[in-house]
């Protein structure tokens, strides 16, 4: 019977066509001037520009910091934040995926509380609550529009933010804009979402809100994650696939983050700049038979999510159940990939154990408590 603090945006809001009414939603939080951060993608493809021409028809003013790049370095932040201070802009708008709305979080985070990014790293270190802000996702996967996490590349590792007062006063989320995402980076986010499910269901700060949130989720995207990849135009697939990637990350907030895989993830992405989604996924049938060993009386109920025949069977037979399952959609979907495809070298698995090893928060939050030789074992068997 522990305390149940649910962290999340003041309003979240799920819609086909919602960022067309940016500007209601803006004008509700009184931006009249919004900085409006994303990546050159975004830019280049034209989103930012109709939705900003929307809003500007009702009033709205902005500009822009659209040279967030992936995997962001803390100076996206510094940049984005020069913008708002010197412009004198009232709100930020995040439009993207998980790297612009991280960026985001901490622009609206620096400019309500005096100071730099990496006086705000590690958990609840954040006095006051963000400038007005709203994020928007372009992709269905890291749930960043309604967390509490902001991670920025920092002295050449990942850094991270942890507080309720980065979220979002409101998280608008238009499965629309996902139709026109890549069909690999459909792929890679979706699974990011489900390891956000999965490890928070498995996490040792779990609680019963967490569970079924993640229970939820995980049954939407095995559901759907296979038809959005197979057809990206498939609104009902991407409407439920956004659905399941806020929820992801609703419940990060309630487990305070992911676990062991996202603790793998990070350290490819830190030694093979591996896009965070795609790392999670190639780790995640490795990883996952592991770490499920403490907590085998979950992984029947996981099987039950993903539409598997639990009946009759023993927890082991469960676990290679489930495992089968999961490798089986990473494998449909197209991310069963071995490291070494990635340019990877078994001679970098002692580099990435000392990495893995760092990311102390996230490998905390673990009931199975992985030693290095484990951990070696591990990358091996990615290679």
């Amino acid at each position: 019977m522990k305390t149940l603090y649910f962290k999340s945006p003041t309003g979240f809001i799920l819609g086909n066509g919602l960022a067309m009414n940016l500007a209601e939603y803006a004008a509700k939080l009184g931006m009249g001037k919004v900085l409006m951060i994303s990546d050159p993608m975004i830019k280049k493809l034209g989103v930012s520009e109709k939705i900003m021409n929307a809003a500007k028809a009702k009033g709205i003013s902005f500009k822009e910091f659209s040279d967030v790049e992936a995997e962001p370095p803390v100076a996206n932040t510094n940049d984005g934040f020069a913008i708002y201070k010197n412009e004198g802009c009232e709100g930020i708008v995040g439009l993207g995926g998980g790297s612009a709305m991280d960026v985001a979080k901490a622009v609206a985070m620096l400019a309500a509380n005096p100071g730099k990014y990496q006086d705000f790293v590690g958990v609840n270190k954040v006095p006051r609550h963000c400038a007005p802000l709203i994020l928007i996702p372009t992709t269905s996967g890291t749930g960043s529009e309604v967390s509490m996490f902001s991670i920025m590349m920092v002295d050449g590792a990942k850094a991270g933010v942890c507080d309720q007062n980065i979220t979002a006063h409101i998280a608008l989320v238009d499965p629309e804009l996902t139709l026109s995402v890549p069909r690999k980076v459909t792929a890679a986010t979706g699974l990011d979402t489900f390891c956000h499910l999965l490890e928070s269901y498995l996490s040792n700060l779990t609680n019963p809100m967490a569970s079924m949130v993640a229970l939820e989720g995980i049954a939407y995207t095995t559901k759907y994650l296979r038809k959005a990849v197979g057809d990206g135009n498939n609104l009902e697939a991407r409407y439920w696939m956004s659905y399941a990637s806020s929820l992801g990350g609703y419940c990060c907030n309630l487990t305070d983050g992911c676990a062991a895989n996202h603790g793998f993830a990070f350290a490819l992405g830190g030694v093979y700049h591996t896009a965070h989604g795609l790392a999670n996924a190639i780790m995640l049938p490795w990883v996952f038979p592991v770490v499920a060993k403490a907590e085998m009386d979950k992984v029947r109920g996981i099987g039950v999510a993903m539409g598997e025949n639990m009946k009759g069977l023993s927890d082991n037979e469960c676990l290679k159940a489930v495992t089968k399952a999961i490798t089986d959609l990473v494998s449909d979907v197209g991310c069963l990939i071995p490291l070494s495809k990635l340019g990877g070298d078994k001679k970098d698995i002692d580099r990435l154990v000392e990495e893995t090893n760092k990311q102390t928060r996230v490998m905390g939050h673990s009931s199975y408590k992985l030693t290095s030789e484990e951990i070696a074992e591990i990358y091996h068997r990615a290679f």
